[in-house]
Formats: C-alpha cells, structure tokens, sequence
C-alpha cells in the first residue's frame, strides 16, 4: 500500500510540474530534467487531440482525473485511507466508501501533504547546502519543488509554516483522529480530539504543535529519500549501473548538503550518509515524541 501511494504521489508530481512550466519558453541541458519533461510532454501530446486544450489546461484536467482514478482504485481494493502527521497521529476520512466526496477530497490532502513535505526538504537542504553551491541534483530539487522554489528565500520559511498550518487545522476537521502509540499495535480511536477539545487557546496551541509534526515530517521524507539512493547506489554498484551510480551518488551529495564528503580524498568507505541517516531520524522520532507529550499535556485541558 505504501508504494501504490507513493507511485500515485510521483504520478502527480509530474503533471503537476506541467502547471508552473512552459515548455515553449524553458531550455533543459540537465539530463536529470530532460528524460522527466520528455515523458510529460509524450502523454501530454497523446492527450491533446482529444483534451483541446492547451498544454498547462490538460495537465491540470489530467491532474483531476489521476486524483479520481486513485480514489476509485482505493475503493475498489478497499484499502484503508490515511494522513499520518508525525509519528503517533493518524487522520482518517468520515464516512463509508459510499461517500465519494469525501474522499475524493481526502485524496487531494493526501497528495497536499506530500507536496508540502517535498517542499520542505527542498527548503532543508536549501539550509545546509553551502551559498552559490549549483550542481544538477539542486537544479533538479529546485525544478520539483516548484511553485514553492521560486518564492523569495527570505519568504520561504514563513509561507511553509502557514501553508503546514493550513494542513493541520484541515486535517484535524475534516479527519477522524487514531492514535499510534506502538507500532506493533493497530491504531486506536481516540476518544476525544485533543484539536476539537478544550479551550480556544489550548486547541489552538495543540494546532500549532500538530502543524510544527507535519513541518517535522519533511525530516523523515528526507531520511527515506536518503536511504533509497543509498540502497540504490549500492545496487547500481554491484549492476555496474553508472548511469544509475551516477544519479543516486549526486542525490545522496545533494542530501547530505555541507555535510558531504564529495571530493575528499582518502581510501576506505564513506559513512557519513549512513552517519547523517541515524542522526536525522533520531531528531526526528525525538521531536515527535517531544510534541506528542505537550499535545498531550495535562497543563493545557
């Protein structure tokens, strides 16, 4: 089930990126970005004598059908729906599978959530990548994190804070609280929403909390997009794939931003990846389990 979401979620990025990109006006000499805009373009061309509309209209009309198409699919295999901010809440749609609407709509904040966690690693690594430091893998970060990369830098952390907001005070309205407390147990309904319950000011504050998890969840997408370029760059290596060590040898460098070892001599294996995967996923399971405690403290109900 986690890979059909994230097939669905790369599928959507792609046509998506059509929306804030004009091919007639844009040259791409990064080969990272020339096979994405050639695939796009290729199913855009086969859609445009029947879709008659322009390239930017069509994807936005292909963007709403692959949304419907997910949802659909989900019904019809049954599979369970979910939004999950850090690592202890999850949010599910009200109702049955009989109401469509609704999870239609929960599929367009699915794919939302993705988005702002792409866009947040995106401004992660802008953080620790050293100034004036432009190679192809950033080049291509900053392409698939459009609309939000073309923001000013200065903006940018104030517009993913409210844009995370948004997402929080959404999802705890339109969603069904389950709370993970283990991961071997299976989610429990929580009796009362901490976010619907209390106080004005005391909901609001858990709201900022719950919208600080979902800025934190941009760490854990960093750490698996780490981890699957290291996998892949050992299987690219034992393939003798160096197109494929290529890519995942640049993306896990652009990761890694200062903290890269790309170019300093010296014999034996480079662990700082691995260092910097521990270290990130212990700061990220540390600030769930910080903000999980003060949703849940007893001073504010």
């Amino acid at each position: 089930m986690v890979y059909l979401y994230a097939i669905f979620n790369i599928l959507f990025l792609l046509f998506w990126l059509r929306l804030w990109s004009a091919p007639d006006k844009e040259f791409y000499f990064n080969p990272f970005l020339s096979g994405t805009i050639r695939l796009t373009d290729a199913v855009l061309a086969f859609l445009r004598p029947v879709l008659y509309l322009p390239q930017q209209a069509a994807a936005f009309v292909i963007l709403f059908f692959v949304t419907l198409f997910k949802t659909l699919l989900f019904i019809r295999l049954n599979l369970p729906w979910s939004i999950i901010l850090g690592t202890y809440f999850q949010f599910s749609p009200v109702g049955t599978t009989d109401h469509i609407p609704n999870l239609l709509l929960f599929s367009a904040l699915q794919v939302t959530a993705f988005l702002f966690k792409l866009w947040t690693v995106f401004l992660l690594v802008r953080l620790i990548t050293p100034p004036f430091h432009t190679t192809r893998a950033t080049e291509t970060l900053a392409f698939f994190a459009r609309p939000f990369s073309r923001i000013p830098p200065f903006a940018q952390p104030f517009v993913l804070i409210a844009l995370h907001a948004a997402l929080a005070f959404a999802v705890s309205r339109i969603g069904v609280l389950h709370l993970l407390t283990q991961v071997t147990e299976a989610p429990k309904p929580a009796a009362v929403s901490p976010f619907l319950d209390g106080p004005y000011y005391a909901q609001l504050l858990r709201l900022g909390w719950l919208a600080a998890l979902s800025l934190a969840d941009g760490l854990a997408l960093l750490v698996r997009m780490l981890f699957a370029l290291i996998i892949g760059n050992l299987a690219a290596a034992l393939l003798q794939a160096r197109g494929a060590m290529l890519v995942c040898s640049e993306g896990v460098e652009l990761l890694l931003g200062r903290f890269s070892r790309h170019g300093v001599g010296g014999m034996g294996f480079d662990f700082t990846p691995l260092i910097f995967f521990f270290v990130v996923d212990l700061m990220y399971n540390s600030i769930c389990r910080g903000l999980f405690e003060l949703i849940h403290s007893p001073l504010f109900r």
